[in-house]
Protein backbone atom coordinates (compact mmCIF):
# COMPACT_ATOMS: atom_id res chain seq x y z
CA UNK A 1 0.00 0.00 0.00
CA UNK A 2 0.88 3.21 -0.21
CA UNK A 3 0.53 6.38 1.56
CA UNK A 4 1.00 9.92 0.98
CA UNK A 5 1.66 12.58 3.55
CA UNK A 6 1.61 15.96 2.36
CA UNK A 7 2.97 19.28 4.10
CA UNK A 8 2.18 22.80 2.88
CA UNK A 9 6.28 24.19 2.48
CA UNK A 10 7.57 21.08 3.49
CA UNK A 11 9.07 17.95 1.29
CA UNK A 12 6.54 15.48 0.22
CA UNK A 13 7.17 12.16 2.17
CA UNK A 14 5.58 8.51 1.05
CA UNK A 15 5.14 5.48 3.43
CA UNK A 16 5.76 2.44 1.36
CA UNK A 17 4.89 -1.22 3.18
CA UNK A 18 6.48 -3.51 0.97
CA UNK A 19 6.07 -6.99 1.07
CA UNK A 20 8.84 -8.96 2.56
CA UNK A 21 10.13 -6.12 4.77
CA UNK A 22 10.00 -6.22 8.27
CA UNK A 23 9.20 -2.50 8.24
CA UNK A 24 7.99 0.41 6.43
CA UNK A 25 9.96 1.95 3.74
CA UNK A 26 9.92 6.04 4.10
CA UNK A 27 10.58 7.55 1.14
CA UNK A 28 10.37 11.47 -0.14
CA UNK A 29 9.76 11.12 -3.65
CA UNK A 30 9.92 14.47 -4.35
CA UNK A 31 13.48 15.09 -4.19
CA UNK A 32 13.33 18.48 -5.64
CA UNK A 33 13.42 20.16 -1.69
CA UNK A 34 16.86 19.18 -1.69
CA UNK A 35 18.15 18.19 -5.68
CA UNK A 36 19.00 21.72 -7.40
CA UNK A 37 17.76 22.77 -10.80
CA UNK A 38 19.58 20.90 -14.24
CA UNK A 39 18.83 24.36 -15.78
CA UNK A 40 20.89 26.90 -15.09
CA UNK A 41 19.34 30.41 -14.91
CA UNK A 42 22.58 32.62 -15.27
CA UNK A 43 22.82 31.74 -18.85
CA UNK A 44 20.49 33.77 -20.86
CA UNK A 45 17.83 32.10 -23.11
CA UNK A 46 18.14 33.37 -26.35
CA UNK A 47 14.37 34.86 -28.20
CA UNK A 48 13.32 32.82 -30.59
CA UNK A 49 10.52 34.39 -31.82
CA UNK A 50 7.94 32.96 -34.97
CA UNK A 51 8.93 35.15 -37.30
CA UNK A 52 12.23 32.41 -37.20
CA UNK A 53 10.58 29.60 -37.85
CA UNK A 54 9.63 27.65 -40.97
CA UNK A 55 6.78 29.79 -42.91
CA UNK A 56 4.66 26.29 -42.41
CA UNK A 57 4.03 27.35 -38.68
CA UNK A 58 -0.04 27.81 -38.00
CA UNK A 59 -1.15 28.89 -34.98
CA UNK A 60 -0.95 26.86 -31.96
CA UNK A 61 -4.26 24.92 -31.09
CA UNK A 62 -5.58 24.06 -27.54
CA UNK A 63 -6.89 20.71 -26.24
CA UNK A 64 -10.80 21.28 -26.34
CA UNK A 65 -10.06 22.51 -30.28
CA UNK A 66 -8.61 19.04 -30.90
CA UNK A 67 -10.68 17.24 -29.04
CA UNK A 68 -13.88 18.68 -30.70
CA UNK A 69 -12.26 18.10 -34.30
CA UNK A 70 -11.37 14.15 -33.43
CA UNK A 71 -7.80 15.41 -33.76
CA UNK A 72 -5.83 13.86 -30.85
CA UNK A 73 -3.37 11.62 -31.26
CA UNK A 74 -1.95 9.33 -28.54
CA UNK A 75 2.08 7.92 -29.69
CA UNK A 76 3.88 5.57 -27.65
CA UNK A 77 7.00 4.07 -26.92
CA UNK A 78 8.56 1.21 -26.38
CA UNK A 79 11.26 0.03 -24.20
CA UNK A 80 14.38 1.72 -24.52
CA UNK A 81 17.58 3.33 -21.94
CA UNK A 82 19.19 6.25 -22.47
CA UNK A 83 20.45 8.72 -19.90
CA UNK A 84 19.89 12.70 -18.68
CA UNK A 85 22.08 14.61 -20.34
CA UNK A 86 22.73 18.56 -19.46
CA UNK A 87 23.30 21.67 -21.58
CA UNK A 88 26.69 22.91 -19.54
CA UNK A 89 30.50 21.80 -19.55
CA UNK A 90 32.39 21.83 -15.97
CA UNK A 91 32.55 24.89 -15.42
CA UNK A 92 29.29 26.18 -16.27
CA UNK A 93 29.80 27.58 -19.68
CA UNK A 94 27.31 26.27 -22.87
CA UNK A 95 28.99 22.79 -24.15
CA UNK A 96 29.75 22.89 -27.92
CA UNK A 97 29.12 21.08 -30.90
CA UNK A 98 32.12 19.02 -30.39
CA UNK A 99 31.30 18.30 -26.84
CA UNK A 100 28.06 17.07 -27.37
CA UNK A 101 29.75 14.84 -30.12
CA UNK A 102 32.06 13.53 -27.03
CA UNK A 103 29.51 13.24 -24.98
CA UNK A 104 27.26 11.32 -27.11
CA UNK A 105 29.98 9.14 -27.99
CA UNK A 106 30.39 7.95 -24.54
CA UNK A 107 27.04 7.48 -24.28
CA UNK A 108 27.17 4.95 -27.20
CA UNK A 109 30.30 3.51 -25.77
CA UNK A 110 28.46 2.46 -22.69
CA UNK A 111 26.99 -0.58 -24.48
CA UNK A 112 27.25 -3.55 -22.85
CA UNK A 113 25.83 -7.12 -23.29
CA UNK A 114 22.89 -6.28 -20.80
CA UNK A 115 22.00 -2.56 -22.16
CA UNK A 116 22.04 -0.56 -25.41
CA UNK A 117 22.04 3.42 -24.76
CA UNK A 118 19.64 4.87 -27.20
CA UNK A 119 18.86 8.01 -26.59
CA UNK A 120 19.49 11.19 -24.77
CA UNK A 121 17.14 13.39 -22.90
CA UNK A 122 17.32 17.17 -22.66
CA UNK A 123 16.02 19.99 -20.56
CA UNK A 124 16.43 22.53 -22.57
CA UNK A 125 15.85 23.37 -26.22
CA UNK A 126 17.17 27.33 -26.89
CA UNK A 127 19.19 27.69 -24.15
CA UNK A 128 23.08 27.10 -25.09
CA UNK A 129 21.29 25.57 -28.61
CA UNK A 130 21.29 22.46 -26.90
CA UNK A 131 18.41 20.78 -28.97
CA UNK A 132 20.15 21.76 -32.46
CA UNK A 133 23.84 20.36 -31.30
CA UNK A 134 22.50 17.40 -29.56
CA UNK A 135 20.64 16.46 -32.82
CA UNK A 136 23.63 17.47 -35.26
CA UNK A 137 25.98 15.28 -32.58
CA UNK A 138 23.18 12.73 -32.30
CA UNK A 139 23.02 12.26 -36.27
CA UNK A 140 26.89 12.52 -36.77
CA UNK A 141 27.64 9.88 -33.86
CA UNK A 142 24.33 7.47 -35.15
CA UNK A 143 22.59 5.17 -33.16
CA UNK A 144 20.92 7.88 -30.95
CA UNK A 145 17.88 9.54 -30.96
CA UNK A 146 16.77 12.71 -28.59
CA UNK A 147 14.09 13.23 -26.12
CA UNK A 148 13.46 17.19 -26.10
CA UNK A 149 12.64 18.96 -22.88
CA UNK A 150 11.56 22.32 -22.99
CA UNK A 151 11.65 24.69 -19.94
CA UNK A 152 8.21 26.17 -18.95
CA UNK A 153 9.29 29.22 -16.85
CA UNK A 154 8.79 32.16 -17.08
CA UNK A 155 6.72 32.57 -20.12
CA UNK A 156 8.69 34.08 -22.51
CA UNK A 157 11.18 31.28 -21.83
CA UNK A 158 8.54 28.52 -22.93
CA UNK A 159 7.55 30.65 -25.96
CA UNK A 160 11.39 30.54 -27.34
CA UNK A 161 11.96 26.75 -25.84
CA UNK A 162 8.68 25.73 -27.79
CA UNK A 163 9.95 27.75 -31.17
CA UNK A 164 13.15 26.38 -31.04
CA UNK A 165 11.33 23.26 -30.68
CA UNK A 166 9.98 23.66 -34.36
CA UNK A 167 12.33 25.04 -36.15
CA UNK A 168 14.43 21.65 -35.06
CA UNK A 169 11.55 19.33 -35.27
CA UNK A 170 11.07 20.60 -39.07
CA UNK A 171 14.81 20.70 -39.86
CA UNK A 172 16.87 18.16 -41.06
CA UNK A 173 17.82 16.16 -38.06
CA UNK A 174 13.82 16.27 -36.86
CA UNK A 175 13.50 13.07 -37.48
CA UNK A 176 15.99 12.33 -34.33
CA UNK A 177 13.62 13.43 -32.18
CA UNK A 178 11.56 10.82 -30.33
CA UNK A 179 9.57 12.60 -27.82
CA UNK A 180 9.11 15.89 -25.97
CA UNK A 181 8.86 16.97 -22.08
CA UNK A 182 7.06 20.16 -21.33
CA UNK A 183 8.41 21.34 -18.01
CA UNK A 184 10.50 19.84 -15.19
CA UNK A 185 8.31 19.15 -11.94
CA UNK A 186 6.48 22.67 -12.68
CA UNK A 187 4.01 21.22 -10.51
CA UNK A 188 6.04 20.46 -7.63
CA UNK A 189 8.31 23.32 -7.79
CA UNK A 190 5.04 25.69 -7.98
CA UNK A 191 6.40 26.99 -11.51
CA UNK A 192 2.83 26.43 -13.13
CA UNK A 193 -0.49 25.55 -12.13
CA UNK A 194 -2.21 22.05 -13.12
CA UNK A 195 -4.19 23.62 -15.88
CA UNK A 196 -1.25 26.13 -16.96
CA UNK A 197 0.90 23.22 -17.60
CA UNK A 198 -2.08 21.20 -19.28
CA UNK A 199 -2.74 24.13 -21.47
CA UNK A 200 1.17 24.05 -22.44
CA UNK A 201 1.23 19.98 -23.13
CA UNK A 202 -1.59 20.98 -25.82
CA UNK A 203 -0.04 24.09 -26.98
CA UNK A 204 3.15 21.81 -28.43
CA UNK A 205 1.23 18.90 -29.41
CA UNK A 206 -1.03 20.94 -31.21
CA UNK A 207 2.35 22.28 -32.74
CA UNK A 208 4.55 18.90 -32.93
CA UNK A 209 1.01 16.45 -33.98
CA UNK A 210 -1.21 18.90 -35.58
CA UNK A 211 0.12 21.61 -37.24
CA UNK A 212 3.91 19.75 -38.76
CA UNK A 213 1.88 15.95 -38.61
CA UNK A 214 4.78 14.44 -36.26
CA UNK A 215 1.50 12.43 -34.95
CA UNK A 216 4.31 9.33 -33.80
CA UNK A 217 5.94 12.03 -31.85
CA UNK A 218 4.90 11.67 -28.00
CA UNK A 219 4.39 15.06 -25.56
CA UNK A 220 3.89 14.93 -22.29
CA UNK A 221 5.99 16.03 -18.83
CA UNK A 222 8.13 15.12 -16.70
CA UNK A 223 7.23 15.07 -12.63
CA UNK A 224 7.73 14.01 -9.76
CA UNK A 225 5.30 11.33 -8.19
CA UNK A 226 3.28 12.65 -5.67
CA UNK A 227 1.68 16.22 -7.69
CA UNK A 228 0.90 12.93 -10.39
CA UNK A 229 -0.94 11.23 -7.99
CA UNK A 230 -3.12 13.98 -6.93
CA UNK A 231 -6.12 13.64 -8.54
CA UNK A 232 -5.92 17.84 -9.09
CA UNK A 233 -3.79 17.29 -11.30
CA UNK A 234 -5.71 14.43 -13.57
CA UNK A 235 -5.92 17.28 -16.50
CA UNK A 236 -2.31 16.84 -16.66
CA UNK A 237 -2.18 13.03 -16.90
CA UNK A 238 -5.13 13.56 -19.66
CA UNK A 239 -3.34 15.96 -22.07
CA UNK A 240 -0.08 13.70 -21.83
CA UNK A 241 0.61 10.77 -24.13
CA UNK A 242 3.70 10.12 -21.41
CA UNK A 243 5.04 10.94 -18.37
CA UNK A 244 8.48 10.92 -17.49
CA UNK A 245 8.81 9.99 -13.62
CA UNK A 246 11.28 11.88 -11.21
CA UNK A 247 12.40 9.13 -8.67
CA UNK A 248 15.12 9.63 -6.37
CA UNK A 249 14.84 7.29 -3.42
CA UNK A 250 18.64 8.54 -1.89
CA UNK A 251 16.99 11.92 -1.12
CA UNK A 252 14.29 10.17 0.56
CA UNK A 253 16.70 8.80 2.84
CA UNK A 254 16.34 4.91 2.06
CA UNK A 255 18.34 2.50 2.79
CA UNK A 256 19.68 0.95 -1.08
CA UNK A 257 18.90 -2.51 -0.36
CA UNK A 258 15.26 -1.31 -0.38
CA UNK A 259 15.13 1.14 -2.56
CA UNK A 260 13.98 -1.21 -5.88
CA UNK A 261 10.53 -2.04 -3.10
CA UNK A 262 9.95 1.70 -2.60
CA UNK A 263 10.51 2.54 -6.21
CA UNK A 264 8.41 -0.30 -7.90
CA UNK A 265 5.61 0.80 -5.24
CA UNK A 266 5.51 4.71 -6.13
CA UNK A 267 5.71 3.29 -10.38
CA UNK A 268 3.06 0.70 -9.97
CA UNK A 269 1.04 3.29 -7.87
CA UNK A 270 1.18 5.82 -10.78
CA UNK A 271 1.05 3.11 -13.61
CA UNK A 272 -2.61 2.84 -12.32
CA UNK A 273 -3.34 6.00 -13.26
CA UNK A 274 -2.01 5.84 -16.82
CA UNK A 275 -4.73 4.17 -18.83
CA UNK A 276 -2.68 2.74 -21.46
CA UNK A 277 -0.51 5.80 -22.03
CA UNK A 278 3.73 5.46 -22.15
CA UNK A 279 5.39 5.76 -18.14
CA UNK A 280 8.29 6.29 -18.83
CA UNK A 281 11.57 7.10 -15.45
CA UNK A 282 12.52 10.23 -16.65
CA UNK A 283 15.33 10.47 -13.94
CA UNK A 284 16.53 8.10 -11.19
CA UNK A 285 19.79 7.36 -9.91
CA UNK A 286 22.16 7.44 -6.77
CA UNK A 287 25.11 9.58 -6.01
CA UNK A 288 28.72 8.08 -5.42
CA UNK A 289 29.96 10.89 -3.57
CA UNK A 290 27.91 13.66 -0.83
CA UNK A 291 26.47 13.55 2.28
CA UNK A 292 24.63 10.67 3.71
CA UNK A 293 21.24 11.34 3.82
CA UNK A 294 18.98 9.31 6.44
CA UNK A 295 19.99 5.74 5.49
CA UNK A 296 21.26 6.47 2.08
CA UNK A 297 24.97 6.79 1.65
CA UNK A 298 26.58 7.98 -1.82
CA UNK A 299 29.38 5.56 -2.58
CA UNK A 300 30.44 3.88 -5.94
CA UNK A 301 29.31 0.55 -4.36
CA UNK A 302 25.78 2.24 -3.59
CA UNK A 303 25.52 3.63 -6.84
CA UNK A 304 26.11 0.24 -8.53
CA UNK A 305 23.62 -1.60 -6.29
CA UNK A 306 21.05 0.33 -7.25
CA UNK A 307 21.89 0.93 -11.35
CA UNK A 308 21.83 -3.02 -10.86
CA UNK A 309 18.41 -3.21 -8.93
CA UNK A 310 16.40 -0.64 -11.18
CA UNK A 311 17.91 -0.46 -14.40
CA UNK A 312 17.88 -4.22 -15.02
CA UNK A 313 14.47 -4.72 -13.62
CA UNK A 314 13.43 -1.82 -15.96
CA UNK A 315 15.12 -3.96 -18.51
CA UNK A 316 13.85 -7.71 -17.71
CA UNK A 317 10.00 -6.11 -17.19
CA UNK A 318 10.74 -3.90 -20.25
CA UNK A 319 10.03 -0.32 -19.51
CA UNK A 320 11.75 2.47 -21.17
CA UNK A 321 13.92 4.74 -18.43
CA UNK A 322 16.47 7.55 -18.47
CA UNK A 323 19.31 7.56 -16.04
CA UNK A 324 20.76 10.44 -14.12
CA UNK A 325 23.29 10.80 -15.79
CA UNK A 326 26.07 10.27 -18.05
CA UNK A 327 28.74 11.70 -16.59
CA UNK A 328 29.29 14.08 -13.20
CA UNK A 329 28.53 17.39 -13.51
CA UNK A 330 30.65 19.36 -11.38
CA UNK A 331 29.20 22.72 -12.29
CA UNK A 332 26.12 22.45 -10.08
CA UNK A 333 26.21 24.26 -6.77
CA UNK A 334 23.62 22.05 -4.65
CA UNK A 335 26.72 20.27 -2.73
CA UNK A 336 28.78 17.46 -3.50
CA UNK A 337 26.20 14.32 -4.24
CA UNK A 338 24.73 16.82 -6.39
CA UNK A 339 28.00 16.91 -9.08
CA UNK A 340 28.06 12.71 -8.64
CA UNK A 341 25.23 11.29 -10.08
CA UNK A 342 27.27 10.16 -13.16
CA UNK A 343 28.26 6.69 -14.05
CA UNK A 344 31.45 7.91 -15.35
CA UNK A 345 33.84 10.54 -13.40
CA UNK A 346 34.68 13.64 -15.52
CA UNK A 347 37.57 11.95 -17.27
CA UNK A 348 35.29 9.33 -18.85
CA UNK A 349 36.11 5.95 -16.76
CA UNK A 350 33.05 4.55 -15.74
CA UNK A 351 32.44 4.24 -11.98
CA UNK A 352 30.87 0.49 -12.50
CA UNK A 353 29.94 -1.81 -14.85
CA UNK A 354 26.30 -1.10 -16.64
CA UNK A 355 25.52 -4.69 -16.15
CA UNK A 356 23.01 -7.08 -14.72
Amino acid sequence: MLFLKVIAGLPVFATFLTMGLGHPVNVEIDPRSLKSSPFNPSIPVPEVAPSDLPSNLTASIDGNELRARGMVYRPTVGYFAGFNVGAYTNSGACKSLQDWRNELKQVKAYRSSHFSFTVVKLFTTSQCSALKNALQAAKEVGGIKVWAGLWATPRATFDSEKNELGRQILGSNGNLILGVSVGSEELFRGGLSSSQLAGYIWDVKGMVQNSYGKTNVPIGTSEGIAPLLNSANQQVLDASDAVLLTSYPYYGGCRVDLALKAFQQGWWALGAKMAGKTLIVGETGWPSKGKTVGQAVPTVPNAKQYFKAIACWMRTTGKPFFWFSAVDELWKSGGLAETRFGVSWTNGVKKYALSC
